[in-house]
This record gives C-alpha cells, structure tokens and sequence, in this order.
C-alpha cells in the first residue's frame, strides 16, 4: 500500500510528528485503500493495515511528551466508558475531510467530520483529559444525554481543541456540554491555556452550553467557531463561566439560530461567575436577532469591541438599482 513515509503521517500528510502514530479503526474489520484488515488490540497499531480496536487502549500504549499521535480512522467510533486521556502531550485526531480553511469560523470539515466519536454511557464524557498538552482535532463528538463530549480538569493545562464538531442533539437537558471544565473553586491550581479553535457546535434543544466553565481558567481562548441552535426552543446560554476565570478571550466567533422567531439564545456568553473587571474580552463576534450577548456580574467585567448584533428588515432590496 502507498504508506511508506517514514516521517509524517498519513501517508506522509499530517499531523507532522516526530512520535509514533497509533491507529485505531472504528470496527472489528475496515478496509484500507480497497483492501479488507482485522482491527484488534493485539495489533501493534502501528500501520493502518494493523489498526489497534479500541481508542482507550490505544491512548495506554503513548508514551508521554515525545509526540505521539492517536489517528481515528474514518467511520463511527464508540466508546462504552469515558477515555481517560491520561498520558501528556499526545494527539487524538481523526483523519480530515479537507484542507485547513485558515480564517474560517468553524471547522473547515462541514458540520460533522468524517470520523465520529460517541457514547453508549447512561451519563458520561467521551474524552476526559487530565494531564497537559494534549490535543484534539478533526472529531465529531456526540455526547450523550447529561455527558459531555470533552471534560478538562484543572490539570488539562494547553489543551488544543481544533477543527471539532459537536451535535448536542435535541433532548432537553442542560447537563448535556461539548466541551466542560468541572473543577470548582477550592482547588490548588486552575486549568491554564486552553485554546478552542474552529470548531462547530450545533444543539436542537435546550441543552448545554456548548462550552462551560464550572471551573476557574486562567488564559481560556474560544475563536473562530460556529455556535448553531435550531429547532424552536430557546436555549438559555451557549458559552458559560460561572467561576471567577482570568485572561479569557472570546473571539472572532459567530452565533447563529436559523429556525425561527423563538429559536434564541437567552445569553450567547454568559460570564456572570467571571467577577474580575476587565477578566473577559470579547472581540469581533456576530450575535442573532432576538438574543442577548452578553450576561454579566457588572458591566466592568467583560470588555468588548467590533461585536455586532443582527437585525431583521423586510421589504427591502438591497444593492438594487
């Protein structure tokens, strides 16, 4: 097969490393540039003709910090308990569906990557990340009922999520997250420089945030994404800090609810834990018609600029002559 690259990765493309990639097909047999493979935990994983069955075992078999890459192969993937990503430095990512659309408001994949990520949990997360510098990227995650699709302790310090989609479905339940970090105050050390980065969330209900920080974070950077609500139900907020968080930059992000008249979102970012004037600054965003931008503790909070609200015309044409 073309994979002869000793350096790189698939097939010599990206993600450019100088680890080891692992790779993991979705289902007990996959098949490789027209040719049929067994996929076992008995594989050595190393080559996509000898992909390992299981993303956890997979993430057993990393060696921290010498950058190692997890690659999830094309197709549905599914997990019956969280995936303890426990090892630092390593990268989860599922193989893209194009090139990187620099600039863009979401990921450059459409609104659901080709390789799929879910749970079959009562209640649970897909990824649980307790350890610095892991990344992921090019995953779609649909968490389940009350989980999440990524939970970040307060150890998850520079963790990069990039070029993700997230369907939050449409059962009501606003314990249902994309992405989430649950530590609250009392804790020694805070969760530190994640970076959120062209990424998709979509939810048919009242559900989530897509992203909340029940947990304190110094240095939380959330842009160029796309937060969508359809169906007919409000939902109450799609970015939410209920602690005091430091440093936070939301920008470069649009808010979109195509549905209807009801379809709002209460607050797009509500920042009423983040108490600490100036801690949030919210630059170039679009917001809906019919929902509120911003929530805060006091107006000293959250500085802004270059943020714009949409409204609706009717019977206007525009550019005509």
């Amino acid at each position: 097969m073309g994979y002869l690259t000793r350096y790189g990765s698939y097939w010599g493309m990206i993600p450019q490393t100088q680890g080891r990639l692992f790779w993991v097909a979705p289902t007990d047999t996959y098949t490789v540039e027209g040719r049929s493979y067994t996929s076992s935990d008995g594989n050595d994983g190393l080559s996509p003709e000898r992909a390992f069955r299981t993303i956890d075992y997979a993430v057993g078999q990393t060696t921290a910090n010498v950058g190692d890459v997890i690659v999830l192969m094309v197709g549905a993937h599914s997990v019956s308990a969280t995936v303890a990503v426990d090892v630092a430095g390593i990268t989860i990512t599922g193989i893209p569906g194009s090139a990187p659309l620099r600039g863009s408001r979401m990921s450059p994949g459409g609104v659901r990557n080709r390789t799929t990520v879910t749970s079959t949990e009562t209640a649970g997360m897909i990824f649980t990340v307790t350890v610095a510098d892991v990344e992921i990227s090019y995953l779609h995650l649909t968490p389940i009922t009350a989980g999440a699709g990524i939970s970040a302790s307060n150890a998850a310090d520079r963790l990069f999520v990039h070029d993700c989609t997230f369907n939050l479905g449409a059962t009501t339940q606003t314990a249902t997250f994309g992405i989430t970090f649950p530590l609250g105050t009392g804790t020694a050390t805070h969760n530190d420089d994640t970076v959120i980065s062209n990424c998709y969330f979509q939810a048919g209900a009242n559900v989530g945030p897509f992203i909340r920080a029940a947990g304190t974070c110094d240095g939380l950077t959330i842009q160029s994404s796309t937060f969508e609500l359809i169906g007919a139900a409000a939902m109450d907020d799609a970015i939410e800090c209920t602690q005091i968080n430091l440093g936070t930059h939301i920008r470069d992000n649009d808010f979109y609810t195509p549905t209807s008249a009801t379809t709002v979102f209460t607050d797009c970012i509500d920042m009423t834990g983040a108490t600490t004037d100036g801690s949030t600054q919210v630059y170039r965003c679009y917001f809906p018609a019919g929902s509120d931008a911003f929530e805060a503790t006091a107006t000293a909070d959250i500085e802004t600029a270059e943020n714009y609200i949409s409204t609706s015309t009717s019977g206007v044409v525009v550019g005509s002559a």
